[in-house]
């Protein structure tokens, strides 16, 4: 039987590692093809110490030739899995890719191109006005935006060179791609997790509810996913305000694991989150955290929840995963006027969401109320050619080992 090695984080409390196990069981189910995740070690990849670095690099090495005996090889590449200083990124990745000749590359922040522009022209504009700490705080975040854009050229230099096939998100990315390297084994396709005949089981909805024994004429707002700053979840609570007090604000999520700090200390923005929530006496039996949810209830509860935010800030992603589960299964969702957004909308078509403005709490809670006024969809809420089947494809297609037909899935995957 034909094999394919998927590199990536896996078992672990990542987006990353959560998407290769909906990947490894697409495939499996769809094609031929016998899939073998092979999870990285991150502790030892991401180490600082010079010791461990050194024993890291052998891992890589030894992780390289066991990829020789595959059909075909698949690397995530998320940057911070593979290191947490450039150099060792880039090597580490380089010998991942060198390992064997039918390699496919899924590039999940391939940003090579500054998308906001006018982060480069505030600096300077503050530092015309002599307003020296806030120019110094924007050039700060320029310079932070110009290290990854330079790793990911590298990184996608280094694809090229061992004629690797991209897997990307967005039009854009591929876009970028072709223009900067003249490249054009570059695949796009959306990020997909919901299963093709997903069924909604509203036990576990009325289990939550249940459980927070709210009044029946409650209304829940879900925003789900890590606890970061660019998820917006303080704009969220400032437009809480703005709704009446039935309207609860439900966050489902916790901190990143890779952000937990060895010296006790809280995340300054979870910490900022909650002191917000426990000061304002608006905000009082409206703002319930509930924590990380298992995948199976996690796709119920957000199937089944009243309305979703997801009133995020741009930060040079071209796919979110909670964004994607759920625009498909949400039957109302608020989204932010980020770029990421303008590019999945480029894609697919759904007719269950309103925008806002980036910050913009005022229209975010407006909308709410306007969307939670209008009736819900009569059709499908996606009209998508891309679902879980074209993922697999698009992934198993170097491969003579499909179980449906090729022609009709490339057009749609195209």
């Amino acid at each position: 039987m034909t094999n394919l090695a998927i590199v990536s984080s896996y078992s672990e409390s990542c987006g990353n590692a959560c998407f290769t196990k909906v990947l490894h069981d697409s495939i499996e189910n769809y094609t031929n093809v016998d899939v073998e995740v092979i999870p990285l070690h991150l502790k030892l990849l991401q180490s600082t110490n010079r010791a461990l670095r050194k024993k890291a690099d052998k891992y890589v090495k030894e992780l390289a030739k066991k990829l020789q005996a595959y059909d075909a090889v698949n690397i995530q590449l998320e940057a911070g899995l593979y290191g947490t200083f450039p150099r060792d990124i880039v090597k580490r990745s380089a010998m991942l890719m060198q390992a064997n000749r039918n390699t496919t590359v899924t590039l999940h922040s391939p940003r090579l191109i500054n998308a906001c522009p006018a982060d480069s022209r505030s600096a300077i504009k503050s530092l015309l006005k002599f307003r020296w700490r806030a120019a110094c705080r924007e050039f700060v975040a320029a310079k932070s935006q110009d290290v990854h854009m330079r790793i990911n050229r590298k990184l996608i230099i280094n694809s090229i060179k061992n004629n690797c096939r991209l897997i990307v998100h967005t039009l854009r990315a591929r876009q970028q791609i072709q223009l900067l390297f003249d490249y054009d084994r570059v695949d796009v396709h959306p990020l997909k997790f919901v299963p093709d005949h997903f069924l909604s089981n509203r036990n576990i909805w009325a289990r939550v509810r249940r459980d927070l024994n709210c009044a029946e004429d409650s209304i829940y707002i879900g925003i789900f996913g890590y606890i970061s700053s660019y998820k917006g979840h303080i704009d969220a609570l400032e437009a809480l305000k703005y709704l009446p007090s039935n309207y609860k604000l439900l966050i489902f999520g916790r901190q990143h694991p890779q952000t937990l700090k060895t010296d006790g200390a809280i995340d300054f923005y979870l910490s900022n989150l909650v002191k917000k929530t426990k000061n304002d006496r608006s905000l009082k039996e409206r703002v319930y955290f509930l924590g990380e949810l298992g995948d199976e209830d996690f796709l119920q509860v957000v199937s089944a929840i009243d309305v979703i935010w997801l009133p995020y800030y741009e930060n040079g992603q071209d796919g979110s995963g909670i964004a994607s589960l759920c625009l498909n299964l949400c039957q109302r969702v608020l989204c932010s006027a980020s770029f990421a957004f303008d590019e999945l909308f480029k894609l697919e078509s759904f007719n269950n969401y309103l925008r806002f403005d980036i910050g913009n709490y005022l229209e975010l809670a407006l909308k709410t109320k306007i969307i939670m006024n209008n009736d819900l969809p009569k059709s499908d809420i996606k009209q998508s050619d891309y679902t879980l089947k074209t993922q697999a494809y698009l992934y198993a297609k170097d491969l003579d080992c499909l179980k449906f037909d090729q022609e009709e899935l490339l057009q749609k995957a195209s």
